[in-house]
């Protein structure tokens, strides 16, 4: 071993003065130097605190002046725990002084101050250091004077956040003055950035805080340099950067709690629903607004409609804020409703700082009042006398969620009807109970219709009804149905008659009853009062309901039929305002009426002289009527006279009194006045069909009593509300609305309310005296035109103008009236035709009444237009957008135009809001058409696992100027191994998310395709396209589906394949064939690409699962994994399998044992009871006997995993084990892993099978190739075997006697661990298959029983489907090493080397390379053959070599193809030894020898036992074992008792303790320490090199392989010497000094008599054939040819005188063996004769070159004697005889077997060495051949001469 080798890894010796100092290999030697290290000092330059000193790091002087002397200190603190003592150096210049240098001790803790003192001389910067020395290093003091100057701190960056743009925030940085001058600042900056104050002012040591503002405009990153300039006129100046970054900030609303997502994403609007809401309330909801940018979001609220519209009742309390970044705020929105059932909807526009976004808030609510209702609409007091009292109740019902505000229009005091409570509050759904009190004072009746006014709502009436008797007056009682009838009267005109008219009338037959009892006319029969006429009003009244129109109104007065025309239904407050005072309009004409209706006595301050009023009622009936007021004289407020009678249609003046009592007080009261005929005084008078109620007539009387100085009272009150918005209302028609005024002081309040001159607002009551807590007024509006109207009202208080309160009103008469989009045009975008394209259009309905719409087409736009909704309701202030669809009919361009009418929703058409409006849109569209294309025209899914998916996108594209709506379909081709009816049914493997769609106009869109394969095939798929017209559903499309991609998928399983095979420990002697064959490799390459059968994919590795402890097998792929055979104690059979994913997915894959498969059940589950496999199987998984690492993994393509599989020999038996190989989604198969340990003593031959299938042999060979089968002794002994032959007899004797298997090496030994081959030969006489049974014998050991099948064919019929092959079966054993074996140093290129057919007597070369692949350990290398009989066929040079790290070598391996034809299997076997290992092991070996020899030499001795050394025997010494196997001997020895060791069954379950392992141990070494063994040799490495040949006969192998014969050299020496070792074996030793003879043929005796009989005839028939003895003579005597003599002449040396001329015998004679030499030479290696021909064509040439010769110097003789004089002399005919000689001699060299050996071995040694040095680098072999260009030279004049 090289020294340099061991030096590599040992450190470096150097030997000074005796001693050994070891040196590292990279360590460097360092030089010293006689000077300073500068290293040194630079190093001892330390801190003070490294020293433990505490100073000051530097002294600087400012502010000083030259001449003048300065002094600081300079303190030093020990802070060590130690003394130290300290030198210094004074300062270099004369500026800086100090103390004289001594040495300074300074004790801990303790402080020494040392001055320094500065003289300054001029204006300049002084500089200088003191340099202190300590024991341990040494430390500097810089001492510094500077000069006053400018200098400021600026930060050099200032960085703001992320700002919203049109934002700004700001950021403050301070600046310093670190200079000794005052300097003023000055800031330079770009926009966006700003910096405050921009100029300023800064003293010495002084600092400023600064604020700079950044304010981006839009959303990009912005970087300036912000320049402050500083000093004397600011010619100084520092920078400072100013960074940050805008963002364009974005708010989106939505209401509390839901996402932001939730918002309209067409129209940006979140709404916000208020739901009802009770008037003069206010509900305040919460809107989230959420900030999606990373900056704050500044917003404002813009609220349009507040300014533009009068009736606003939503608000925005916070109309500005900020959003927090990625966050949200709340924003609250209050809706306070003032009108009652009244729809409200509102925008509100939330923008972000600079108008980036905007969303819309949509606010709708709608309002609600109180629903009251009365318990019954009519109280009946019946009849009572006078001064009696009568009481009855009324309930009085709120059925609303809120509080409702009510007021009865009666004055108690003066009426006789009472209200126990006339105003008050009804809380929700609060039923209260009214006592009514009935005290009449005249015996009449009574009746009077009180109103019940109830704020925000309409007014209730309730019908009061009673009657008074007298002793002398007693009129007819009242009833209810007496009103019911007296309604009917009025509306068939009848009450203003009397009832005697209506009587007598009746009696004549001229009026009838209806149903219900009231008077009518007869049917058809018209009857007009012509005095009515008269009694008609300037302005008739049309009585109103929302559902009637105008012409089903009754005009009063005139008598229709009453059965057409239903009760006339008053509106609550058109009843309760129409009365003819507060509005002109009345509801009926009245049949009393007053001219008055209030009397205001003002100021009466003479209490005793009061001016009267005069009031006229005037009679508007037919019939006398009689006036009966109540009340008296005594009352403050009288009329007299009391009692009155009016005539028909006349009127009559009343007096009205005032009669205040008190001074300074107000006095208000409502007087009741009753009318009623004068025929209905007494009940004898009356008839119930028309007795009609009384008329109650009421009179408000004010006044007031305040004296001069003296003012009013002070109203103290409250409005619910003083500025009152009107609901919507037509023109000419009119709307209400209340106002509660609440009396909150103790004193009445007389209100009067000035009149408006336009009479467009009225209000009631509009004077009168307030004597309770609350008085509700009803306003009125009644627009004339279509406009908006304000009024303010005035109000004026207790007669006194300082207390006059104002009433804003505000009203509308409106009209239809919507805004457009888009000033009334419509666009449509280009539409492909019988398609549709939509867009929305919106309207706003910009009046304040509710309006229904509805879309008029022209008929010509029907088809084309369309809209949803087509009609509907919109209401004020919203907004409404319909969806309109464009379907053009054809490509050209359209215009529409379609009209929006529009009208108020529930007014009448002749009013000024239900009029209908038209407005015109134009719309705009065109109609085209287009196509669609794929982005890719091929797209391709690669491969797909069969049962998964695989998705990819198809992108479609429409470069057309219209949205193209498509239908895909799919045409599906398959292309695979199944046949079409099998796949016929199989459904469509590619899905499309959609199927259907439409692409907008110039746009892509992505459709995601996903390939489904079921079955192991390439799918091709077509997708073509068809344009769709959903619109025209009446036209069919008629285009033809067009092609748009390719798709192709091929579906595929997960596979993966065996490439490499490796064995060692105990299976390093089985070749890769044998270890191919027992694992049955290419029968499991086969399964594993073959299809998963359905019950394979049924379960993946996670669900292979069952609950049977032998899981059921779903796979029909079974097979053996052969371990092979080993002595028990063996080394594992250890085997590495190369596994390689050769497809293009992924592969997972899992081996699973049956307890992986088996699913754990509950201990009751369990039945306990277990069969022999199962105990078999669960011994071996409980012993670990077979173990895989890894169980598990997965293989990407193309990449190669290794699992190792192990089998321990550690208990006797065979062992067997099914697992599972389990591929996801893929195959599934049982693999039975097969191990044999076999007991040391056991004779055993392995056997992996019982049959054996010998290589098809075509019939009629005359030789049959040897076969061989192998045999492996699997045990540690030697094992002897014997075939018995009985069976193959028996096949013979069927057979004709004719041998059909030979067996040629029936008995024989194996060695242990080896394998040896028994050759057989199967020779076919017909083409069929045999069988045969062949039973072996094993010595002291068991019979197998092995089937040998073989299979004849006729050569003639199978042709080339049966090629000839070198292997005797087919197997995919690799070439190439792919798995590592650990610890394998050298590799080979190959090894398995294939040398194919060869003819008999040749020699075949291959070439192998063995690498050292290590890069530390060299190796060395030996070549043995396994079986010793190889060695006559194979040869290989190198035998033995040696390898550095990293080296190769070259291996010759020559097959010599001798002996019979025969199939060739050969294994080589490469001991491979690390050499630094066996360097170790001699060494050892050294010692261990010197050792033994000290130990036979060396003794010592005692008294006490001389013997001793007797007693010590030397240490054992042991051979290199011959294999991997242990010996008997050896087994013997490592076992402690081989007799106990033969009962043993099973090894221990339990482990040893940690006590017994220790003893165990401890045994060990005391063994160890007292026997010292000899040290074994390293294991070499095995490589096996495997070599396949077969050998043919040659005249076979011509008839073969004809191409291929001139491609081998046959070597005849090699037929020689087989033929001399057959004929030395044949012959006797008594006759070996004989003639050598033929090979002889065996034959039999019959063949032998056929023959001989045969060649007698034919030689008789020769014999006596003159003709043929004539053909003889005649051969022998035919002349030299004629062809001889044409050929190039030889020019002799000879003078052209003496030479022979031109064809003379002897020169074509020399001619003619020079071309047959030249002949033969060139054909030689190319035809070469045949080794049975060889001998005899050798003598043949002899003699028929004699005989040539002879015949040539005879001719030549008789020529030469014919001619005239020879023209040769003799010399040179001798010399031509010479030469012809000696050509002849060449001739004969050539045809020598020997020469041709020779050139063969010359040639392959050559080109040997070519590859040697190509391989050793001397030269590349690979590289382009160079050509060498030569000048051309010029002619000379001896080649010109020659040319010529």
């Amino acid at each position: 071993m090289p020294t340099s080798m061991m030096q590599v890894s040992q450190p470096v010796t150097h030997s000074l003065g005796g001693q050994t100092i070891k040196q590292a290999p990279e360590l460097k030697s360092v030089k010293k130097s006689g000077g300073i290290n500068i290293e040194i000092v630079e190093r001892s330059i330390c801190k003070p605190e490294e020293l433990g000193i505490e100073v000051v790091e530097k002294i600087v002087w400012q502010g000083w002046e030259p001449g003048r002397e300065y002094t600081k200190n300079i303190v030093l603190k020990n802070v060590k725990v130690k003394t130290q003592k300290i030198k210094y150096n004074v300062p270099s210049t004369r500026f800086f002084t100090t103390l004289y240098p001594k040495q300074i001790v300074l004790s801990a803790g303790t402080s020494f101050s040392l001055p320094v003192t500065f003289r300054p001389l001029e204006k300049s910067v002084y500089d200088d250091k003191i340099t202190f020395h300590t024991k341990e290093g040494t430390f500097e003091i810089p001492i510094k004077a500077v000069l006053p100057k400018y200098d400021i701190e600026v930060p050099t960056r200032v960085s703001f956040d992320m700002c919203a743009a049109k934002d700004f925030i700001e950021a403050t940085f301070v600046v310093a003055n670190s200079g000794d001058l005052e300097t003023e600042l000055e800031w330079q900056v770009g926009q966006p950035f700003t910096i405050e104050p921009e100029v300023t002012k800064l003293g010495p040591r002084e600092s400023k805080m600064f604020k700079a503002t950044f304010k981006p405009d839009s959303a990009t990153g912005y970087e300036a340099v912000a320049v402050c300039k500083y000093g004397q006129e600011g010619e100084l100046s520092k920078t400072t950067t100013l960074v940050g970054i805008g963002k364009y900030p974005h708010i989106i609303v939505s209401s509390v709690g839901k996402p932001s997502t939730t918002l309209n994403k067409a129209t940006l609007e979140a709404v916000i629903e208020f739901g009802p809401t009770a008037v003069g309330t206010t509900v305040q909801k919460m809107v989230e607004l959420h900030n999606l940018s990373p900056v704050r979001a500044p917003y404002k609220v813009e609220h349009p409609s507040a300014l533009s519209r009068i009736d606003t009742v939503f608000t925005c309390p916070k109309m500005q804020g900020i959003v927090p970044p990625m966050s949200s705020v709340k924003i609250p929105i209050s809706y306070s409703p003032n009108m009652v059932d009244v729809v409200s909807v509102d925008y509100f526009n939330v923008i972000a700082i600079g108008k980036i976004s905007k969303s819309v808030i949509k606010c709708v609510g709608s309002s609600k009042g109180p629903e009251v209702q009365l318990g019954a609409r009519i109280v009946n007091f019946l009849q009572i006398d006078v001064g009696d009292v009568a009481t009855r109740t009324i309930d009085l019902i709120n059925n609303s969620d809120i509080d409702a505000e009510y007021q009865f229009m009666i004055d108690c005091n003066e009426s006789v009807f009472k209200f126990e409570q006339t105003a008050g509050t009804l809380k929700a759904h609060e039923k209260r109970t009214l006592i009514l009190k009935f005290i009449p004072q005249h015996p009449i009746n009574y009746y009077r219709r009180v109103a019940c006014v109830i704020h925000n709502k309409g007014p209730l009436f309730l019908d009061l009804l009673g009657t008074c008797h007298s002793e002398l007056v007693k009129p007819a009682v009242l009833q209810s149905k007496h009103l019911d009838n007296y309604r009917t009267h009025i509306e068939r005109g009848f009450s203003v008659f009397p009832p005697e008219q209506l009587n007598e009338l009746r009696q004549q037959g001229r009026l009838e009853l209806d149903d219900a009892g009231a008077l009518m006319a007869p049917v058809k029969e018209p009857y007009e009062v012509a005095p009515l006429e008269s009694l008609r009003f300037e302005n008739s009244y049309y009585s109103k309901k929302s559902h009637c129109s105008p012409d089903s109104s009754v005009l009063i007065g005139t008598v229709e039929n009453p059965a057409e025309h239903p009760l006339h239904q008053f509106a609550p407050m058109d009843e309760y305002f129409n009365d003819g005072f507060h509005s002109e309009v009345i509801n009926f004409v009245p049949h009393v009426s007053l001219d008055v209706n209030v009397l205001d006595f003002g100021n009466c301050q003479n209490l005793r002289v009061i001016e009267d009023k005069i009031l006229n009622l005037t009679n508007h009936t037919k019939g006398k009527v009689t006036v009966q007021w109540i009340g008296g004289p005594e009352k403050t407020f009288s009329v007299t006279p009391e009692v009155i009678d009016i005539p028909p249609l006349k009127s009559c003046a009343f007096q009205v009194k005032f009669k205040p009592n008190a001074p300074n007080q107000f006095f208000g009261c409502e007087l009741e006045c009753y009318v009623f005929y004068k025929s209905l005084r007494d009940y004898k008078l009356v008839e119930s069909t028309t007795h009609c109620p009384p008329w109650c007539i009421t009179l408000s009387c004010t006044g007031h009593t305040f004296m001069p100085n003296n003012e009013t009272f002070l109203p103290k009150y409250t409005m619910d509300s003083d500025n009152l918005v009107f609901p919507a209302v037509n023109a000419k028609e009119s709307t209400y609305r209340t106002i509660l005024m609440t009396n909150t002081g103790t004193t009445p309040i007389l209100f009067d309310v000035e009149k408006d001159p336009s009479k467009i607002f009225s209000i009631k009551p509009a004077k009168a005296l307030m004597k309770g807590q609350r008085q509700i007024y009803v306003v009125k509006i009644s627009p004339s035109e279509v406009k908006t109207y304000k009024h303010k009202m005035k109000m004026r208080l207790n007669d006194n103008n300082k207390y006059d309160k104002e009433l804003k009103l505000v009203g509308s008469a409106e009209a239809p009236l919507v805004l457009l989009d888009t000033q009334g045009e419509m666009f449509f975008k280009p539409t492909c035709i019988g398609t549709s394209s939509k867009r929305t259009y919106s309207i706003k309905n910009v009046s304040r009444i509710p309006l229904r719409y509805e879309w008029k087409m022209r008929f010509a736009d029907k088809n084309l237009l369309s809209v949803y909704p087509e009609s509907g309701i919109i209401q004020p202030n919203e907004s409404q957008s319909q969806l309109w669809s464009f379907v053009p009919k054809q490509e050209q361009k359209y215009l529409m135009k379609p009209a929006l009418v529009v009208w108020g929703q529930g007014f009448s058409s002749t009013s000024s809001g239900g009029k209908k409006k038209q407005f015109d849109v134009r719309a705009v569209g065109e109609g085209s058409i287009g196509d669609i294309k794929a982005e890719e025209g091929y797209i391709d899914f690669s491969d797909v696992i069969v049962g998964s998916s695989a998705s990819k996108h198809i992108t479609l594209f429409n470069n057309s100027i219209c949205s193209l709506h498509y239908r895909l379909s799919i045409d599906q081709t398959l292309d695979g191994p199944y046949p079409d009816e099998m796949t016929r049914s199989d459904m469509i493997g590619l899905e499309l998310d959609r199927m259907e769609g439409i692409i907008p106009a110039r746009s892509r869109q992505v459709i995601s395709a996903m390939v489904r394969p079921v079955r192991r095939v390439t799918y091709q798929f077509a997708i073509s396209y068809q344009l769709v017209t959903p619109e025209d559903k009446d036209s069919v499309s008629t285009q033809e589906p067009q092609h748009l991609c390719h798709i192709l998928a091929t579906g595929v399983f997960p596979t993966m394949s065996i490439t490499d095979a490796r064995c060692f420990g105990s299976a390093v002697g089985i070749s890769k064939k044998q270890l191919w064959s027992l694992f049955s490799l290419d029968s499991l390459n086969v399964c594993l690409d073959n299809d998963p059968s359905a019950r394979e994919l049924m379960y993946s590795v996670q669900t292979r699962h069952s609950h049977q402890r032998r899981p059921p097998v779903y796979t029909r792929a079974i097979m053996d994994f052969n371990f092979s055979a080993a002595p028990l104690g063996s080394e594992p059979c250890i085997v590495s399998l190369m596994f390689e994913n050769t497809g293009t997915v992924a592969t997972e894959w899992a081996f699973l044992f049956p307890s992986d498969l088996h699913m754990e059940l509950e201990y009751w589950a369990e039945t306990g009871e277990f069969d022999e496999d199962e105990l078999h199987e669960m011994k071996v998984m409980d012993n670990n006997l077979f173990t895989i690492e890894p169980k598990k993994g997965q293989l990407q393509p193309g990449e190669c995993g290794t699992v190792t599989f192990q089998y321990r020999h550690t208990m006797a038996g065979t062992d067997r084990l099914p697992v599972l190989l389990k591929l996801a989604r893929g195959r599934e198969i049982l693999l039975n892993f097969i191990g044999v340990t076999v007991e040391p003593e056991r004779r055993y031959i392995h056997f992996p099978s019982s049959k054996h299938m010998f290589t098809p042999v075509p019939v009629g060979e005359k030789i049959s190739p040897k076969q061989v089968y192998e045999l492996y002794n699997g045990g540690a002994v030697p094992v002897r075997y014997q075939f018995d032959l009985t069976p193959m007899e028996l096949i013979k004797q069927e057979n004709f006697d004719q041998p059909i298997f030979e067996c040629l090496n029936p008995v024989g030994e194996i060695p242990p661990g080896r394998t040896l081959n028994i050759e057989w030969r199967f020779s076919p006489i017909e083409a069929k298959t045999y069988m045969v049974d062949v039973p072996i014998h094993v010595h002291n050991g068991d019979t197998a029983i092995v089937t040998f099948t073989g299979v004849g064919y006729d050569k003639r019929i199978m042709g080339d489907t049966m090629p000839l092959t070198d292997q005797q079966d087919l197997t995919g054993v690799p070439g190439v090493q792919s798995v590592p074996v650990p610890g394998q140093l050298a590799f080979l290129s190959q090894e398995r080397l294939s040398f194919g057919n060869l003819p008999l007597f040749c020699r075949g070369r291959r070439m192998v390379f063995i690498t050292n692949r290590s890069k530390t350990r060299p190796v060395s290398f030996e070549w043995h053959v396994t079986c010793p009989s190889d060695s006559q066929y194979l040869s290989i040079a190198p035998v033995r070599g040696y390898l550095n790290p990293g080296e190769g070598k070259m291996c010759r391996v020559i097959f010599i193809a001798c002996g019979q034809p025969s199939f060739y299997d050969l294994d080589l076997v490469c001991e491979v030894t690390d050499q630094v290992e066996y360097g170790n092991y001699q060494n050892r070996l050294k010692e261990w020898d010197d050792e033994r020899l000290r130990q036979k030499y060396e003794f010592t001795i005692t008294e006490d036992d001389l013997d001793a050394d007797k007693r010590v025997g030397s240490p054992e010494i042991t051979d290199r074992p011959l294999s991997r196997l242990k010996t008997m001997e050896e087994c013997r020895r490592s076992t402690e008792s081989a007799d106990l060791a033969r009962y043993r069954t099973l090894p221990p379950i339990s482990k040893l303790s940690p006590d017994e392992e220790k003893q165990e141990g401890e045994r060990v070494r005391r063994k160890e320490d007292v026997l010292w063994e000899k040290p074994e040799p390293p294991t070499p490495f095995l490589l096996h090199l495997g070599l396949t040949a077969r050998t043919h006969d040659i005249r076979a192998f011509q008839t073969n392989f004809a191409d291929d014969y001139k491609k081998f050299y046959v070597d005849r020496c090699l037929s020689e010497r087989e033929a001399q070792m057959d004929q030395s074996t044949q012959s006797a030793p008594a006759h070996q000094h004989e003639t050598k003879r033929p090979d002889l043929i065996p034959c039999l005796q019959s063949e032998s008599d056929v023959i001989g009989s045969v060649m007698a005839n034919v030689l008789r028939g020769l014999l006596d054939d003159t003709s043929f003895h004539s053909s003889v003579l005649k051969v022998m005597k035919d002349p030299i040819p004629i062809f001889a003599q044409i050929g190039e002449r030889r020019i002799l040396d000879a003078p052209q005188e003496s030479g022979s001329p031109p064809g003379s015998p002897v020169e074509m004679t020399t001619d003619m063996v020079t071309e047959e030499t030249s002949e033969r030479a060139t054909s030689l290696p190319a035809t070469p004769t045949s080794v049975s021909s060889t001998a005899s064509s050798k003598k043949k040439t002899k003699s028929k070159t004699g005989s040539v010769s002879s015949g040539r110097s005879k001719t030549s003789g008789t020529g030469a004697s014919k001619t005239s004089t020879p023209r040769f002399s003799k010399a040179e005919v001798m010399k031509v005889k010479q030469e012809e000689e000696q050509l002849k001699q060449k001739q004969d060299l050539k045809k020598l077997p020997e020469f041709g050996n020779a050139v063969e071995g010359i040639i392959e040694n050559t080109l040997l060495n070519v590859l040697s040095e190509a391989l050793e680098g001397e030269f590349n072999i690979t590289s382009r051949p160079r050509f060498i260009a030569l000048p051309k030279r010029n002619g000379t004049g001896s080649s010109k001469g020659l040319k010529s």
